[in-house]
């Protein structure tokens, strides 16, 4: 009887101590992904399905931007996920084609000194939640504009030197605090300029009329604002429709650029 009762007190211990390292490990899993969702950026490319988006290979979409009134870009645009290559179809024909750091136009746009801009620019706002953790990407989380009313979670997006065409530019990103959407973006932009020279007159894109595709979801229309640190957003200076959405396969197997293409 002392046998079987000291077995039996054994197994009790046992499966106690089993439990309570179960429900350490859940405990310990749960507060991991507690941790793993806090970060501010983390949040946005959970909230915008950043896993989901780099499964698929490309994606295409039609883009028309108009500042003041004026038509500035009216084309349609293939980009890998990950935005490596990119190809631009104008409406009139014109073409860019996008590698990495270099690109290549058509003849018709030889002397056309904003093609550069032009190729990294409009995919890079469209690719924007999923370029947040990119190399060379320095956060600041505890920025604070110094608008009265703010309703939005906010931080600062500088970059390392040598990233990209223009290092010095700098993201103001705000986010609604529910969701984490995409809200706005205040920028600068240094093209052609100093860094103080751009900081006279940021800007920013509004992201809205969010719609789903593939249980994706992509902001259809991008208003664009002016804006300054004490007041945020002001007058609305230029818009972009953004129509025909989908995802592209065998994009990277067709990706050739044409041999009279000019590399610029």
């Amino acid at each position: 009887m002392k046998k079987t009762f000291t077995i039996t007190l054994l197994g009790i211990l046992l499966f106690v101590s089993c439990q309570k390292q179960v429900k350490k490990e859940v405990v310990t899993n749960e507060t991991e992904k507690k941790v793993l969702i806090t970060n501010f950026t983390e949040k946005i490319e959970i909230a915008h399905k950043k896993a989901e988006f780099l499964k698929h290979e490309a994606i295409q979409f039609d883009a028309f931007i108009e500042f003041g009134g004026n038509e500035i870009f009216n084309a349609n645009v293939t980009i890998s996920t990950n935005s490596d290559i990119a190809k631009i179809t104008y409406k009139n024909g014109d073409e860019i084609y996008v590698n990495k750091e270099n690109i290549f136009v058509s003849p018709s746009l030889k002397d056309n000194k904003g093609v550069r801009f032009h190729a990294y620019t409009w995919g890079y706002f469209f690719l924007y939640p999923y370029k947040l953790s990119d190399k060379g990407t320095k956060w600041n989380y505890d920025f604070k504009t110094k608008e009265t009313t703010n309703n939005f979670d906010v931080a600062k997006l500088t970059f390392e030197a040598n990233i990209g065409d223009a290092p010095d530019d700098w993201y103001i990103v705000y986010t609604n605090k529910n969701t984490h959407l995409l809200e706005h973006v205040a920028y600068i932009v240094t093209a052609g300029k100093t860094k103080e020279a751009a900081e006279k007159d940021p800007h920013a894109i509004k992201y809205e009329d969010y719609k789903m595709i593939e249980e994706i979801p992509f902001a259809t229309n991008w208003g664009y604002y002016g804006w300054n640190i004490e007041s945020g957003l002001s007058d609305k200076i230029g818009n972009a429709k953004i129509t025909n959405i989908h995802f592209v396969e065998g994009f990277r197997k067709d990706f050739s650029i044409p041999e009279n293409y000019i590399k610029k």
